[in-house]
């Protein structure tokens, strides 16, 4: 009974290249622009198994007095478990991997954080600095005082923002 092929397929089928391939798949979805694509979702690298079995019945295990059968179903039971401890394994060192990657993260960040904070300060006493500079020195003694004081609250301000 000979096989009966859509158009699509024909096509598809005497592309020359790759390229040829690509060009008539766009073509046609260029054609049919609402019809919705499917792209199918990335997979899990790491697949649970299933469980083990409640009761793993008939099991002698590989030793002489077992017949073919029990040995397959020992092996089997075997390969299953392994697969499950290295599911264990795997999903243990992802999680420890990602604990690791945060930690690091976090100790970035507190780098960057203290680099920022040190590199404020200075901008702000660079910028105090200016300032004294451009204010002109008064004569009298009281306005010395004040400006002593409102120094002295200035570099408060100065510390409380460092804490910050």
């Amino acid at each position: 009974m000979p096989r009966e092929e859509t158009k699509e397929e024909e096509e598809e089928r005497k592309a020359r290249s790759a390229y040829d391939l690509v060009r008539l798949r766009l073509k046609r979805l260029e054609q049919n622009i609402h019809k919705p694509v499917v792209i199918p979702a990335m997979q899990e690298k790491l697949v649970a198994p299933k469980p083990p079995p409640e009761f793993v019945r008939n099991v002698v295990g590989s030793s002489a007095a077992a017949g073919s059968a029990e040995y397959h179903i020992y092996r089997n039971n075997r390969r299953k478990e392994y697969n499950r401890i290295d599911y264990i394994n795997a999903k243990a060192k992802l999680e420890e991997e990602a604990a690791d990657f945060a930690a690091k993260q976090a100790d970035v960040q507190e780098e960057e954080d203290d680099r920022t904070a040190k590199k404020r300060a200075k901008r702000q006493r660079l910028k105090e600095n200016k300032k004294k500079k451009k204010k002109p020195k008064r004569e009298s003694g009281e306005d010395s005082s004040d400006d002593e004081e409102s120094e002295s609250d200035e570099e408060a301000k100065v510390v409380k923002t460092d804490a910050v």
